[in-house]
C-alpha cells in the first residue's frame, strides 16, 4: 500500500521530468546547416529564414538570398553537406555543400535557443 502511495505521489514527476526531456534534445546543426542550404539552392526566403534568429533574419534580403542561389545553381546540382570541422562548445560548425561541379564551405553558429545565428556560405578554392 505504501509504494502505491509512494507511486502516486511521484507519478507528476516523472511525467514532467519526461515532458521535458522530450523538449531538451539541442538542435542537430547538421540537419539545420542542411535544411537552410536547400533553402537557399531554392531560393526559397521562408525556408532559408526559418531557423534564423530575428537579427540574422533581418539581414537577409530577397536579392541577397536570389545572388546566393544563382551562385549555388552555376556549381550544379546540390548534393548535401559533409562536416568539415566544428567548434561544439562554442556552437560553431562547418560543413562542405557538394555540388556536380564544386563545393562551398558552409559556416553556421547557433545561438543559446538552437536559432542560427550566423550563416555564411562562400566558395572553396578550387570551385
Amino acid at each position: 500500500m505504501r509504494g502505491l502511495r509512494l507511486w502516486r505521489a511521484a507519478a507528476p514527476l516523472l511525467a514532467f521530468v519526461a515532458l521535458c526531456t522530450g523538449c531538451a534534445h539541442p538542435a542537430d546543426p547538421a540537419a539545420l546547416a542542411d535544411q537552410t542550404t536547400r533553402g537557399v539552392y531554392d531560393g526559397d526566403y521562408t525556408a532559408t529564414t526559418q531557423n534564423f534568429d530575428d537579427a540574422l533574419k533581418g539581414q537577409v534580403t530577397r536579392a541577397s538570398l536570389g545572388a546566393l542561389s544563382d551562385r549555388m545553381h552555376a556549381l550544379g546540382v546540390y548534393h548535401g553537406l559533409r562536416d568539415a570541422g566544428s567548434d561544439a562548445q562554442r556552437s560553431r560548425y562547418d560543413f562542405t555543400a557538394t555540388f556536380d561541379r564544386g563545393t562551398m564551405l558552409v559556416e553556421l553558429r547557433l545561438d543559446a535557443d538552437h536559432r542560427i545565428a550566423a550563416y555564411r556560405v562562400s566558395p572553396q578554392s578550387g570551385s
